[in-house]
């Protein structure tokens, strides 16, 4: 990628730079823990916003709001999902008990 096409490319993005791995990866380690469990058929969009944006914007926004976060990002996510939790389970319906219409 030459450098003309980078910077188109970050100027069609609202936050006007590029995501980083941990942002990415973020979304990820989200869905996997025990704070997404209620989580079913969402979508989740990654791109700093280019989805619903109305052509290159990303030139508009500040600089002082292109900055990148400092560091690597903390997770704070158990690992164990429902293994120590106590589940209710619907009993299924024998087959003679289901109505055919």
């Amino acid at each position: 990628m030459d450098e003309e096409m980078e910077k188109n490319l970050i100027q069609a993005v609202p936050l006007a730079r590029r995501g980083t791995t941990e942002e990415v990866a973020n979304v990820y380690a989200f869905l996997a823990s025990d704070e997404a469990s209620y989580v079913t058929g969402a979508l989740y969009v990654v791109d700093g916003g280019t989805t619903i944006a109305k052509g290159p914007v990303g030139h508009l926004v500040p600089k002082s709001l292109r900055k990148e976060p400092e560091g690597n990002l903390e997770l704070q996510h158990r690992h164990e999902g429902l293994r120590s939790k106590e589940t209710h389970r619907i009993k299924p319906k024998k087959e003679k008990d289901i109505v055919k219409k």
